[in-house]
């Protein structure tokens, strides 16, 4: 494919607190955590650095995060070829993807797309990050998915199974996710006005009017989310 002018946002502010309620090891910040001798963060965003037509990264961190995050990322600061930029994120996620939208329609960077992705996958593939950016000029959105296999149950809250769900059109969602940049700085515009709450920027982009197509993920690309899964993520 030919590649369009795209940036990178990668999300490192939150707190990992459901990592450290598995975590007998107290308040640890999972994005800094070691993998094969780099960070999870390092490895998250590796990837993309050498993509074509790459004009922008931005790593959003967390307060007081700044000089870790800085470490984190090793010589990725000062070895890539496209610019390397913090962005101090806010108590949300959304808040966070939403300050780094900010943060490149500010720089007039110019890219036509961006991708959104987890700091905390750190077993991202660039097949992955292709195909999601080809999608999304299809469609103005993608996200790479994976078909849903186990039966799917509704409990209530008493933990007894009260539905049994239809799996047929159910799948589970991955990062990174892509975007016409200018549709989705005025979806995130438009959602900061509202009380809802949202889970990720595809929920966002739908909900003010964007299409988001899917392309089939990697069961590898999975997030860090308790302390089992560094030991066990890449063994998937």
């Amino acid at each position: 494919m030919s590649f369009p002018s795209h940036c990178v946002i990668i999300t490192a502010a939150g707190n990992s607190s459901r990592f450290n309620e598995s975590n007998g090891n107290g308040q640890q910040k999972k994005e800094f955590l070691l993998l094969d001798n780099r960070t999870v963060l390092y490895h998250a965003t590796l990837p993309f650095v050498d993509l074509p037509n790459l004009k922008a990264i931005i790593v959003t961190y967390g307060e007081g995060c700044k000089d870790e995050t800085e470490l984190a990322l090793d010589n990725l600061l000062y070895t890539s070829t496209t610019p390397v930029i913090l962005v101090q994120g806010g108590s949300t996620r959304q808040e966070s993807v939403y300050l780094a939208l900010q943060e490149l329609e500010k720089r007039a960077i110019g890219a036509e797309y961006v991708l959104i992705h987890d700091g905390a996958r750190p077993w991202i593939d660039e097949k992955t990050i292709i195909d999601t950016l080809a999608t999304a000029t299809v469609f103005g959105g993608a996200a790479p998915v994976l078909p849903i296999y186990e039966a799917v149950k509704k409990v209530d809250n008493d933990g007894r199974l009260q539905d049994h769900v239809d799996r047929s059109n159910l799948v589970t969602i991955q990062t990174p996710q892509a975007f016409h940049f200018k549709t989705i700085l005025e979806a995130h515009h438009q959602a900061a006005n509202t009380t809802k709450f949202y889970v990720d920027d595809t929920e966002i982009f739908t909900d003010f009017g964007g299409f988001v197509g899917t392309n089939i993920g990697n069961i590898k690309n999975r997030k860090i989310t308790k302390f089992e899964d560094i030991m066990y993520g890449s063994e998937v």
